[in-house]
């Protein structure tokens, strides 16, 4: 197994889409500070310490549209390069290779939530020289907004995981980059569009609306980073009908586990060198 991870691990330092997508993430960040900067109400959100918090709010918010690319790619184009027929015909186990190459990828996307963070510490002091306010905000640094950065961070790297494992199943079951990539990213899409038809229709539609996995992911880290925010803005407002952070955890790690089994019994099951 260590050799498997060594080697996903040189294949994911070595290649450009990671680098890419952590660009054009980094990138989104500068555009989502400079224009919730310009907001007179909330503007503060973005001052230290809360601009991390705000920095995972918008690494989550962010995460269904980017990480399945990667997650997608990466799976899918092991097949058509033929990559995983080179692999497998030698020495590691499918599964233990599928397993490695997800665990990689994972630590992958905790690099990218701390990136974020990273550039947060910059964009904050930016806005806050450029609107004329202190650089750290006092009285709001303790051990509550420690306990709430160590929790937002987990909860953004999670949710950013699990639509990196939903590409990336969908791709190893379907041997297929580009249909890893379409579904996770028109299934959110979908999910978005259908969750407004179903709460407007009501009763039962609207408690399967509730149980959709974009509905969880969505208000989770709100829920999370939100009770140290500015109350009343964008970034700390949670709908009072939405799942707690506990029910929303729970059914990501349900969501996972479905998604992992049906790609491990796919791997173990056919010929995926075929």
């Amino acid at each position: 197994m260590i050799d498997t991870l060594s080697f996903e691990w040189l294949k994911f330092s070595r290649r450009w889409m990671p680098r890419t997508i952590l660009i054009l993430l980094l990138g989104l960040t500068v555009l989502a500070f400079w224009g919730y900067a310009t907001r007179n109400v909330g503007r503060a959100n973005l001052f230290l310490p809360r601009g991390w918090l705000a920095a995972l709010a918008f690494s989550a918010f962010f995460a269904p549209f980017f990480w399945p690319v990667l997650g997608g790619s990466w799976a899918g184009n092991e097949y058509g390069w033929g990559t995983i027929r080179a692999i497998l015909t030698r020495r590691p186990e499918r599964i233990t290779h599928v397993i490695a190459a997800l665990i990689v990828l994972a630590l992958g996307v905790l690099i990218g939530v701390v990136a974020i963070v990273a550039i947060a510490t910059v964009l904050a002091l930016a806005v806050s020289l450029a609107s004329g306010n202190a650089a750290w905000t006092t009285g709001i640094f303790g051990s509550t907004f420690v306990e709430t950065f160590v929790k937002g961070t987990l909860t953004s790297w999670i949710v950013s995981s699990f639509y990196l494992l939903l590409a990336y199943s969908v791709a190893i079951i379907t041997r297929s980059a580009a249909v890893g990539i379409g579904f996770g990213i028109g299934s959110t899409l979908a999910e978005v569009v259908l969750t407004r038809i179903f709460v407007t229709l009501g009763g039962i539609w609207n408690t399967i609306a509730l149980h959709f996995p974009f509905v969880y992911t969505e208000n989770v880290i709100t829920r999370v980073v939100g009770p140290q925010l500015i109350p009343g803005t964008t970034l700390a407002r949670v709908d009072p009908g939405t799942p707690s952070v506990g029910n929303s955890l729970i059914a990501i790690a349900l969501y996972s586990a479905v998604l992992i089994a049906a790609m491990l019994i796919a791997v173990r099951v056919r010929d995926v060198t075929a």
